[in-house]
This record gives structure tokens, C-alpha cells and sequence, in this order.
């Protein structure tokens, strides 16, 4: 069952750019890409660097620690390509970014 949160408002996340949030106890990053919103879990499965303290370019998040790259929309580590972060399902209702931590998607 669905159980959307408010995470942040739209204003915190400009395009581009990155917000990282505690929602309901889970470290997650909130990511604005072309005004599509996106949430992913915030933790770098390596060294366990803040990945909204990372890098975006386009859709792709680069960890600030050591360079490892992860889809913000699907969660999918890019390089080396080992790992795979949980992702969240988002909607935006108002100015208000909404997220359902309960239970995280699998892609």
C-alpha cells in the first residue's frame, strides 16, 4: 500500500539539482531532472559517500568519494557497475514533492 510522504517542495529543487532528505528514517536523495522529480537512496554503496553531495549531469549522479556513477531514475550503478541503489516512487502534488519509502522499487 501506497504511503506517499511530503519530502520537500518543489522550490528546494531546482532542475539539475539535488536535495538530500530523511524520509521516515530512510536517507533518500531527491533529484530534479528537466522538472521530473526522482527519488534514490542517498548512500554510496562503496565508501558510503552522500551522493546528493555528488556530481549530477543529465540523469546520472557521480559519488563525490570516489567517482561511482549511479541512474538517479533507476537506481542502476553505472561504474564499475556492481551495484544497484534503491529507488522511490515520487509524485508532486502543488508545490509539495511526496515520497513512498514503503517499499522501495525494484527496476
Amino acid at each position: 500500500m501506497s504511503q506517499f510522504v511530503k519530502a520537500a517542495e518543489t522550490t528546494e529543487v531546482q532542475p539539475g539539482h539535488c536535495l538530500g532528505v530523511k524520509v521516515e528514517g530512510v536517507f533518500i536523495g531527491i533529484y530534479n531532472i528537466d522538472g521530473n522529480y526522482y527519488a534514490m537512496n542517498n548512500i554510496c554503496p562503496h565508501l558510503g559517500g552522500v551522493l546528493s553531495y555528488g556530481f549530477l549531469d543529465d540523469n546520472v549522479v557521480t559519488c563525490p568519494l570516489h567517482m561511482w556513477e549511479f541512474d538517479v531514475k533507476t537506481g542502476k550503478c553505472l561504474w564499475p557497475e556492481q551495484e544497484k541503489l534503491p529507488t522511490y516512487p515520487v509524485k508532486v502534488e502543488g508545490n509539495d514533492i511526496l515520497v513512498d519509502v514503503n517499499p522501495p522499487q525494484t527496476h
